[in-house]
């Protein structure tokens, strides 16, 4: 048992060794080493249905989107909703990954995925009703939130027991690679069903979609938690905010990510600059997000391809440097064509950059803190994501959507030399071995 972290003595979610012996598909161990995560029931069940539920996520948000822009044709509005998917990422996540630390991470995901359908499907029958009003997805939009903070540190702590930690990177470029997929198609179904059919529909479209992840949790053969004493809420709380404090790694991490979450790309710029800019309408608003997700695409099968990246810090310091740039480019596009290649150079650097992200911040975190880690991540990454929409209805009003995202590109190069010029544990995170580093910074933190 581990004397140093005031919380050390919970229940524990095994960290699975290594299987030599496992299968691997025929093309995987010389082609396509990115892929043997897929040999792996577990994590194949659940990446298969993440793949589908995700798709529904994405046609929905592009749907709330439209239809909140549509009902108030204010900037400052369509930013506020923003708002509300934020405040609960910020009040909630750290509890929701502190919960995934004590119970049984798939049971809480049924929970949570179940609890999704409920609201996908009042928000649908709003809207088909007639009766839908802007502040009603203000109310959705705060209760999916509410659910996300406990079921995002609960999924992104869960996958890393599915399969071998030596196969966790290029799990993380799956799970990204299906993200993103699912960005660039659920965008441009979300515009069709739109454009043809209705916007109620893509709220019936994601409440099914999530029935994918249900089963495919259900049929799931999870290890059993170790029983061991648990500590209490609150001190479990306290003891992952000094974990992830006491760490040299991590801090920086979030910072730029935090960054990024604030100053970059978000669904409210993107729809300002499909409507108000570009002249595309909700069609053109699907094209530009899945020529995002495009991109992303090809950064993912990169990395596929390459397999593990040894110098995970200067790769992921690399993509945030051609964000900044991509960014700025497309500020100053008027060519919706030219402004579709941009984003798809926004998508590739906003992937690979997610991906080694997410690689530092799982292979930094012991398993018995990462739903607490997972939890900052979320926070910074959703909350300030969410929150960041405002900021862009208000700088839209007072500069323009061109005029924000120039700021932004501006600010997050600025950031990323910063940590790039003093960042040196970072930079050579590859070096270290980060369950051991982590350790020892907590211990030097104070934790007793």
């Amino acid at each position: 048992m581990d004397q140093h972290h005031p919380d050390a003595s919970r229940r524990v979610h095994p960290d699975p060794a290594p299987d030599p012996t496992a299968p691997q598909p025929a093309l995987v161990p010389r082609l396509l080493p990115g892929l043997a995560p897929l040999a792996h029931r577990n994590y194949a069940l659940y990446w298969s249905g993440q793949l589908v539920s995700m798709s529904g996520t994405w046609i929905e948000l592009t749907a709330t989107s439209w239809l909140l822009y549509q009902l108030t044709d204010s900037p400052l509005l369509l930013g506020l909703g923003g708002v509300f998917r934020a405040l609960p990422i910020f009040a909630f996540a750290l509890l929701g990954g502190t919960v995934a630390d004590r119970v049984e991470r798939r049971r809480l995901l049924l929970i949570t995925q179940s609890s999704s359908v409920v609201t996908s499907l009042v928000l649908g029958a709003l809207v088909l009703s007639g009766h839908v009003v802007f502040w009603h997805i203000y109310v959705i939009s705060f209760l999916n939130a509410t659910i996300a903070a406990f079921d995002a540190p609960a999924r992104q702590s869960l996958f890393p027991t599915l399969l071998p930690r030596g196969q966790l990177q290029n799990a993380i470029t799956l799970n990204s690679m299906l993200f993103q997929t699912s960005n660039l198609v659920g965008p441009a179904i979300a515009g069709m069903l739109i454009a043809r059919a209705g916007v109620a529909w893509p709220f019936f479209v994601n409440a099914a979609s999530y029935f994918a992840i249900i089963g495919g949790l259900m049929a799931m053969r999870v290890p059993a938690l170790t029983a061991r004493a648990r500590g209490s809420l609150r001190g479990e709380l306290v003891g992952g905010l000094r974990y992830v404090q006491a760490s040299r790694i991590l801090p920086l991490v979030l910072a730029i990510e935090a960054t990024l979450s604030v100053f970059g790309h978000n669904q409210a710029l993107m729809t300002i600059f499909a409507r108000d800019v570009l002249s595309a309408g909700a069609e053109g608003l699907g094209l530009l997000l899945s020529s995002i997700a495009f991109g992303a695409i090809v950064g993912m099968a990169l990395l596929v391809v390459i397999g593990d990246v040894r110098r995970k810090g200067v790769f992921m310091l690399g993509s945030g440097a051609l964000y900044a740039l991509a960014l700025l480019g497309f500020a100053w596009s008027r060519s919706f064509p030219l402004s579709m290649a941009i984003l798809a150079v926004v998508g590739f650097a906003d992937a690979t950059w997610g991906t080694m992200r997410s690689a530092i911040a799982q292979l930094a975190a012991e398993d018995a803190y990462r739903g607490r880690v997972m939890s900052f991540i979320l926070i910074v990454a959703r909350g300030l994501t969410n929150a960041s929409q405002l900021e862009t209805g208000v700088a839209t009003a007072l500069v323009g959507a061109p005029g924000a995202a120039t700021v932004g590109a501006l600010v997050i190069g600025g950031v990323i030399a910063g940590v790039a010029a003093r960042g040196r544990r970072l930079r050579d995170f590859a070096a270290v071995a980060p369950r051991r580093a982590i350790t020892q910074a907590a211990d030097a933190g104070g934790d007793s």
